[in-house]
C-alpha cells in the first residue's frame, strides 16, 4: 500500500479521511446518546398508564422503524426548513432558511435509534421481575424510588446487548449523511479514491477503521455485562 496517500496536507487525503472519521464518530455518539436517552422515554411513555399518549408514541415509533432512513433524514432537513419558512413568514422574513445539515443528521439519527432503542428498554422494563419491585415496596420504597433503585438499574442490564447492537447500526447508518451534504468516513474515502483511482486502499481504509470501532464496542460490552452480572449465576461472556 502507498502510505504516502494518506499524508496529512496536499500531498495526501489524509487530512481528509480524518475529518470525515471525526464527523462519523461525534455525529454517531451524539445521535445515539440523544437517542437512547429519547429511546427510555418513549418506552416509559408506551407503559404508561396515559394510553392516547402512548398510543401516539407507538404510532410515531412505528412509522420510524417502518420508513428508510435516507427519508427520515431527508424529510428532517427540508421539513424544518419549509416549516421555519412558514412560522417566519407572517413576520415577513421570506425565502429558503437553510438548516444546518449536522442537527438534521443528529436529529434524525437520534430519532431513528430512539424508535428501535424504545422497543429495546421496553422489553427489559417488562422482563424484570415483579417479585424485586414487591419486595421494594416492601421495604417502604415509593413507586419512583423502586423504579430508580430496582426497576431501572436492572433493565439497562438486560438491555445493554439490544444497545450496543443498535450502537453498531446507527454508526453503520452514518454514511447516509452524505446525501444532505456531509463529508463522513465513507464519503472522503469516495472522493480521495474518485481524485487518485486507488479506490481500494481508501475504502478497505474504512473496512478497518468500522472493524476496529466495532470491536471496541463489543469489548466494552463484554466488560460490562461481565462486571453488571458479576453477583449472579451466570457464565461470563469472555
Amino acid at each position: 500500500m502507498d502510505w504516502s496517500l494518506f499524508a496529512i496536507g496536499a500531498t495526501g487525503w489524509g487530512d481528509e479521511i480524518l475529518r470525515g472519521f471525526r464527523l462519523t464518530v461525534v455525529l454517531g455518539l451524539v445521535a445515539v446518546g440523544s437517542g437512547t436517552a429519547l429511546g427510555l422515554l418513549a418506552a416509559l411513555c408506551e407503559l404508561s398508564r396515559l394510553r392516547l399518549f402512548a398510543w401516539l408514541i407507538v404510532a410515531v415509533n412505528l412509522v420510524l422503524r417502518s420508513v428508510p432512513e435516507l427519508l427520515v433524514i431527508f424529510l428532517i432537513y427540508y421539513g424544518a426548513a419549509f416549516a421555519l419558512q412558514a412560522l417566519l413568514s407572517p413576520f415577513g422574513v421570506d425565502g429558503f432558511i437553510e438548516i444546518s445539515a449536522f442537527w438534521a443528521a443528529v436529529i434524525s439519527l437520534a430519532l431513528i435509534h430512539a424508535a428501535y432503542a424504545s422497543q429495546v428498554f421496553r422489553g427489559a422494563l417488562t422482563s424484570v421481575p415483579a417479585g424485586q419491585i414487591e419486595a421494594a415496596y416492601s421495604l417502604g420504597m415509593t413507586r419512583l424510588k423502586a423504579f430508580a433503585r430496582i426497576k431501572l438499574p436492572i433493565a439497562i442490564r438486560l438491555a445493554l446487548p439490544g444497545l450496543t447492537n443498535l450502537l453498531l447500526t446507527t454508526l453503520k447508518t452514518t454514511p447516509l449523511v452524505s446525501a444532505i451534504g456531509l463529508q463522513d468516513l465513507i464519503r472522503a474515502a469516495g472522493e480521495a479514491g474518485q481524485n487518485t483511482k486507488y479506490y481500494f486502499q481508501f475504502y478497505m481504509t474504512s473496512l478497518i477503521v468500522y472493524l476496529v470501532i466495532a470491536g471496541g464496542a463489543f469489548a466494552f460490552q463484554v466488560y460490562s455485562e461481565n462486571r453488571l452480572f458479576r453477583y449472579l449465576r451466570r457464565e461470563p461472556l469472555a
